[in-house]
């Protein structure tokens, strides 16, 4: 099985990317080491990964044809994105560029591949948006978001959805849970939290401290795709939630 990870570079695709290597699988990556947050933590990651990677952005849809000619996958792995809640509100467009306009080069890609691929790709548990029933469900309604990131990731569920039922292409939409772990990204919450006792700092908190949240160790994450990678069902568009 050929895997090709967009965003390999990236804390989930690194981990993703490390265990489909142990189990000998051919993996290939592509990142654009973007500066969202530091290119030395993304290339510190990569240098542990002994397989062929792209350096390319996904909005480049000339390179990304490029990178599917050569590859030929059979499962797209797509983590490639614009993270942030609060960063969506300064740099709305960032947003609408890779989210949007990225993703979907990433289903033409697809689509128009001699063998159409799997694609699995990361929505997000910020889709819930608005909703005031606990706990969420997959099945819940969610068209409420409450930032342009989570507008950008229903979007992308749609777009998904709309591929699988034109092109009879399978597609698999996982809705992340703050995922942590080693080689954690700095500008979250634990990451955060640390610095500032280590450089005994206030630690800054939203809402005066009222609020729960769900993280996810990233090991069940890269398990969960791993098994939505064997399933081998006819084509169809879907979402899973994957929470602690």
């Amino acid at each position: 099985m050929k895997i090709l990870i967009t965003g390999s570079a990236g804390f989930i695709g690194f981990h993703a990317a490390q265990e489909f290597l142990r189990r000998g699988w051919d993996v290939a990556g592509l990142d654009n080491f973007n500066d969202y947050y530091s290119v030395q933590l993304k290339r510190a990651r990569a240098a542990q990964l002994p397989f062929c990677l792209y350096e390319n952005d996904i909005c480049d849809l000339n390179a990304l044809q490029f990178i599917f000619a050569e590859e030929t996958p059979d499962v797209v792995l797509h983590l490639a994105a614009q993270p942030g809640v609060r960063y969506s509100i300064t740099h709305p467009f960032v947003y609408q560029k890779t989210n949007i306009e990225g993703f979907l080069n990433v289903l033409e890609c697809c689509r128009h591949a001699p063998k159409v691929p799997k694609l699995v790709f990361a929505s997000s548990s910020s889709v819930y948006g608005g909703n005031k029933k606990m706990p969420f469900e997959e099945s819940d309604q969610v068209d409420t978001p409450i930032s342009l990131y989570a507008a950008t990731k229903k979007a992308n569920e749609l777009m998904a959805h709309t591929y699988s039922h034109l092109y009879k292409m399978q597609t698999i939409g996982l809705r992340f849970f703050t995922v942590y772990g080693p080689w954690y990204r700095p500008d979250m919450a634990l990451s955060l939290f640390a610095d500032a006792m280590l450089h005994d700092r206030p630690i800054k908190v939203f809402n005066h401290g009222d609020m729960l949240r769900d993280f996810t160790y990233v090991d069940d994450i890269v398990d969960g795709m791993r098994t939505d990678f064997r399933s081998t069902t006819s084509s169809t568009s879907g979402t899973t939630a994957a929470r602690s």
